[in-house]
């Protein structure tokens, strides 16, 4: 009963659905089961209308966000390729079925990147997530083979649950709250086992995940990483002209990265 009531206590904390209708025209829903839920897939394609489907994105959103507002990014900095982008709204956000909880966020992500998979049909598939998103891309990064990931304000959700509400329910409470976080979703452990490259956005005026948190995520990072530093950016504030500039930089060093990797382990398997 304690770990119930504690659980819902950190889903309440933490999470903030919301399951207004939004009036989508220009993508389609893809419904998937995951449990007893339904849960809503968003897709649209992005690029030059004469490709086939060069990569794959798998976004997901922060603890308020919804799939249906999601931007063209990072396709839009790719605008040589098409990208088919689909971004999730976790069990009870938007019309997906359900309690919005922690623990669904990881079997979530799981079915989704399954589905992806089978999507991708062996082109790239990369990761998209913004604030808590990066939990989920960080899970899924550390267990399944990905080429690459974009972050954006990535938390430790345990540290920053002890930073935000230990003073508010003493440090005993916070502790027992912070303990609800599921383990497969500890970005700390899970970053260091991430060989995939990666570039991380930094807020670095963000008050809702501080910069000396994010940094415990990308110092921790296992694979290559660039860090797109955000100078005079809150948690979601749009990006400035010279922030953009060095983010295309960054992304074009992802796809090369993502190129070549993939043309070694063609090569690898060519000479096998």
């Amino acid at each position: 009963m304690l770990s119930r009531w504690l659980g819902r206590m950190a889903d309440r904390l933490i999470l903030c659905p919301t399951t207004h209708a939004i009036e989508v025209t220009d993508r389609r829903c893809l419904p998937l089961t995951v449990g007893e839920d339904r849960v809503e897939v968003w897709e649209h394609d992005v690029g030059p209308v004469d490709r086939k489907t060069d990569v794959l994105v798998l976004k997901f959103p922060g603890t308020g966000g919804r799939a249906e507002y999601s931007t063209d990014q990072p396709a839009c900095f790719w605008p040589e390729l098409r990208a088919r982008l689909w971004t999730v709204n976790p069990p009870g956000y938007g019309g997906s079925t359900g309690r919005a909880s922690l623990v669904k966020l990881a079997p979530t992500a799981r079915k989704v990147f399954e589905q992806g998979k089978r999507e991708a049909a062996g082109r790239p598939l990369v990761l998209f997530a913004n604030s808590l998103g990066g939990l989920c891309a960080l899970y899924l990064a550390a267990r399944f083979p990905v080429d690459g990931l974009i972050l954006r304000n990535p938390p430790p959700l345990r540290q920053i649950i002890m930073a935000r509400f230990g003073w508010r329910t003493g440090l005993l409470g916070a502790r027992l709250i912070a303990g609800q976080v599921p383990e497969e979703l500890d970005s700390l452990v899970n970053a260091p086992r991430v060989l995939a490259p990666a570039v991380f956005l930094m807020s670095e005026r963000d008050t809702i995940v501080p910069p000396k948190y994010q940094r415990l995520i990308h110092q921790a990072y296992g694979g290559p990483k660039k860090v797109v530093p955000l100078k005079n950016a809150s948690h979601a504030t749009s990006l400035t002209p010279d922030d953009v500039s060095a983010y295309q930089e960054s992304l074009a060093w992802l796809w090369s990265s993502i190129v070549a990797s993939r043309t070694s382990s063609k090569s690898d398997s060519d000479h096998r």
